[in-house]
C-alpha cells in the first residue's frame, strides 16, 4: 500500500502536467492565427522594501509551426542588480509527454556587450532544446533577486498578435506603507486586491484570449493587446533614495545623479573661452561648441552598475575623449553653461520605432539621454552621439515625441522638435531624353529635407561608395538601368537638408512597338502600394508622420511623333491627404508634375475603403502612359 502511495504522489503531478500540455486539449479559437500559444504564464513581484525585491516568472508556450520557434527560446539577463536564483525548464511533446529538463550544462552565459559597448556588466543566461516536431510544448521559469525597486518588470500576457493566451496572470505583492502604481491597457475590469498580514496583494488574470490579425497602418500593439506597467512610488538604488509619484520628484532624483558630475577641467575651460568669447550671438556659441563636441568626441557605452542612469563626469569625458549618451550630454551642458549658455540635461525615449513616452504615468521610461538649449525665439536641441547631425537637428531618433527636461526644480515634460508635412520634403527635378529605341537618359536632381533625408543620412556618413551604390540600385525602381554618377551635399541646418544628383541610363524605359512609342512620364515616384479590401478593418488607421514630395519631370522624345492618347490630369484631396499629376506634351517635350503630401493623424476604421481609393487612384495615376504615334512620311 505504501508503495502505491507513493508513486501516486511521484506521478500524480507528472499525469496533471501531460493532461495540461497536450496540444489536443487546445480550443480551436486559441489556434486561429496562432504560431503559438501562451499555455500558462505568471509574474509574480514581491517588493519586500524600497531597495529589495524578488521576481519569479513561468511560463508554458506550445509552438505550433516554425514561425513560433523564437518563443522556445529562454533567456534572462542579470548584472549589479539583479541576480538570478534560479532556473528550471521542461520540454514536451504534442501529447503532453515530458521528453527533457533543463540541464545546468545546458544554460549558457553569455555577455552584453556589443559592437559600441566598451564595458558593461549585464550577462544572460539563455537557452534552447532546439526542438522542432510541431507542436511542442517549452515550459520556463526562473526567480530573481533586485537591488534596488527602480525598475519594475512589465506584464505582456500576449507577447504579440500571433501568439494566443489560454491563462496568464500578474500579483504583486507589496508591503501595505508602500504605495505601488500601475497602469493598465486593454484590460477590462480592476486588479483583485486583498490583504494579508502586513502586506497587500495585486492579482490580474486574463483567459482565453484568441491571436490578431495584422492590419496595414494601424497603430502600435501597446494600444491593442493587454498589458500592465508597474512603478514604485518609493525607491533606493545604491544608496540613492528617490520617489516618482510626480515628474517633478523623478527628476529631482535625476538631479541627485547628476551632483558634481559637471566640473570641467581648467584646459577645457579656456579652449571654450578661446571658442566663444568672440561670438556674441548665443545660437553661433552653441553650434560651434557642439562641433567641438562632435570633433573631439565619440560615442561609447559604458554600463557599470548605477552607471546605467548616472553619466560619468565631465572630467572623464575630457580624458578619455569618449562617453555615452548620458556623460556627453551632460559634458556638453558643462561646456555650454562655462560660455554662459543655459542648457538642461534631458532624458527620452529615442528611436524611429520606439511609442512615445506615457506622459500621465510617471516612471522610469527613457533609454537615452540628449541636450535641450532653450533660446530667445526658439529652443535648440543637440544630438550628443553623433558625430554627423547638425546643431539643432533631431529627425526620427528624439523628434516628435515627449522628453523628461532636468533642472534644478526636477523634471518637466516637454514636447520635442515637431516636424510638420512641409518640413519633410522630397523636391526632385529630371530632365531627361528618350532616343528611338526607348533609351532613357537621365538627369535627376532631388533636395531632401528633415525625416525625408535621415536615411540618406546616415547611408553617406555610413557606408562606403560601393555600398551607396548597391542601396541606390535596390531603391529605383526601373528596369534595365546604369546608375552612371552619382553625388551628396550636406547642409547642416537645423532643419537638416540634403542635395543628391543622379546620372542614369535605362535601356528599353520607353516601349517601341511599330509605330508607336509607349512612354511613362512619373519616372521615379510612384506609389508602389495597392491595400487590400478588407471585409471589416477592425483598427484605426494610423500615419505616424507627414511629408510632401514634388517632382517636375521633363522628358524629351525623338521628333517626329505625334499624341494618339494623353491621359488624364488627377487631382485628389481628402483626409489622408493630397495628390495631383498634370502632364503636357509641347515641341517634343513631355512635362509631368506630381505632387503629393501625406497627413499626419488617426482616422476612424470605417475610412478604411476611401483609403483604399485613394491609393488605388495614385497607384493608376503614377504609372499613366502617353502613346505616340509616328509621323507618316
Amino acid at each position: 500500500m505504501k508503495r502505491i502511495f507513493y508513486c501516486l504522489a511521484v506521478c500524480m503531478p507528472l499525469l496533471c502536467k501531460a493532461q495540461s500540455y497536450n496540444s489536443l486539449l487546445i480550443a480551436d479559437s486559441l489556434t486561429k492565427n496562432a504560431n503559438v500559444v501562451c499555455r500558462y504564464k505568471e509574474l509574480r513581484v514581491e517588493i519586500k522594501d524600497p531597495g529589495k525585491a524578488r521576481i519569479y516568472r513561468k511560463h508554458a508556450y506550445t509552438i505550433l509551426n516554425e514561425a513560433g520557434d523564437r518563443y522556445s527560446f529562454f533567456y534572462t539577463h542579470y548584472d549589479k542588480f539583479n541576480d538570478i536564483n534560479d532556473i528550471d525548464g521542461s520540454l514536451f511533446d504534442a501529447a503532453g509527454k515530458q521528453l527533457k529538463n533543463v540541464k545546468k550544462k545546458d544554460i549558457e552565459d553569455l555577455s552584453g556587450n556589443d559592437d559600441i559597448s566598451l564595458m558593461v556588466d549585464t550577462r544572460y543566461k539563455a537557452h534552447s532544446f532546439y526542438y522542432r516536431n510541431y507542436p511542442y510544448t517549452v515550459e520556463y521559469e526562473e526567480s530573481k533577486t533586485i537591488d534596488g525597486v527602480f525598475d519594475l518588470p512589465d506584464w505582456y500576457p500576449q507577447q504579440s498578435n500571433t501568439m494566443s493566451v489560454q491563462y496568464s496572470k500578474l500579483v504583486v505583492v507589496t508591503p501595505k506603507n508602500l504605495d505601488i502604481r500601475f497602469k493598465q491597457f486593454n484590460f477590462t475590469g480592476k486588479p483583485i486586491i486583498t490583504e494579508e498580514k502586513d502586506t497587500k496583494v495585486y492579482t490580474w488574470e486574463i483567459k482565453n484570449i484568441p491571436a490578431k490579425v495584422s492590419e496595414v497602418l494601424q497603430p502600435a500593439w501597446r494600444e491593442i493587446l493587454p498589458m500592465v506597467i508597474l512603478a514604485p512610488t518609493s525607491f533606493e538604488i545604491q544608496g540613492y533614495k528617490g520617489e516618482m509619484s510626480s515628474w517633478e520628484n523623478f527628476g529631482m532624483f535625476i538631479n541627485s545623479l547628476l551632483k558634481d558630475k559637471s566640473a570641467l577641467p581648467d584646459p577645457v575651460k579656456q579652449k571654450v573661452h578661446a571658442l566663444t568669447d568672440g561670438i556674441n550671438d548665443p545660437k553661433e556659441k552653441v553650434k560651434t561648441l557642439y562641433n567641438f563636441l562632435q570633433q573631439n568626441t565619440r560615442y561609447i557605452s559604458v554600463q557599470l552598475g548605477i552607471g546605467g542612469w548616472q553619466p560619468f563626469d565631465a572630467n572623464y569625458v575630457f580624458t578619455k575623449r569618449y562617453g555615452d549618451c548620458k556623460a556627453l550630454s551632460n559634458y556638453m551642458v558643462a561646456l555650454l553653461r562655462e560660455a554662459g549658455i543655459k542648457a538642461n540635461y534631458v532624458l527620452i525615449r529615442a528611436g524611429d520605432d520606439e511609442d512615445d513616452i506615457l506622459t500621465d504615468f510617471p516612471s522610469n521610461q527613457f533609454n537615452h539621454a540628449t541636450v535641450c538649449v532653450p533660446m530667445e525665439k526658439d529652443t535648440m536641441w543637440l544630438e550628443c552621439t553623433s558625430q554627423t547631425v547638425a546643431p539643432g537637428y533631431q529627425g526620427d531618433f528624439t523628434g516628435n515625441r515627449h522628453a523628461l527636461l532636468i533642472d534644478e526644480k526636477g523634471g518637466h515634460i516637454v514636447q520635442t522638435k515637431y516636424y510638420k508635412a512641409e518640413d519633410n520634403l522630397q523636391l526632385r527635378n529630371i530632365t531627361s531624353a528618350i532616343d528611338e529605341t526607348g533609351k532613357l537618359t537621365a538627369t535627376i536632381k532631388t533636395y531632401y529635407t528633415c525625416l525625408q533625408q535621415d536615411d540618406l543620412h546616415n547611408k553617406i556618413n555610413y557606408l562606403s561608395r560601393d555600398k551607396i551604390l548597391e542601396s541606390l540600385k535596390k531603391d529605383i525602381d526601373l528596369p534595365d538601368y546604369d546608375i552612371v554618377d552619382f553625388k551628396y551635399e550636406e547642409k547642416k541646418l537645423e532643419k537638416a537638408a540634403l542635395n543628391e544628383d543622379l546620372k542614369l541610363v535605362a535601356n528599353s524605359y520607353a516601349s517601341v512597338s511599330g509605330k508607336r512609342m509607349f512612354v511613362m512620364p512619373n519616372i521615379l515616384s510612384k506609389n508602389n502600394y495597392k491595400l487590400k479590401t478588407e471585409e471589416q478593418r477592425r483598427y484605426e488607421i494610423e500615419y505616424t508622420s507627414s511629408f510632401t514630395d514634388r517632382d517636375t519631370i521633363s522628358i524629351k522624345i525623338p521628333a517626329g511623333y505625334n499624341i494618339e492618347s494623353m491621359p488624364k490630369d488627377v487631382s485628389i484631396n481628402n483626409k489622408f491627404g493630397s495628390y495631383e499629376i498634370h502632364f503636357k506634351f509641347e515641341a517634343d517635350m513631355i512635362t509631368c508634375t506630381r505632387n503629393y503630401t501625406r497627413s499626419e493623424g488617426r482616422f476612424p476604421a470605417a475610412d478604411y475603403g476611401e483609403l483604399v481609393k485613394f491609393y488605388d487612384y495614385m497607384y493608376k495615376a503614377d504609372r499613366s502612359k502617353i502613346v505616340f504615334v509616328k509621323k507618316e512620311g
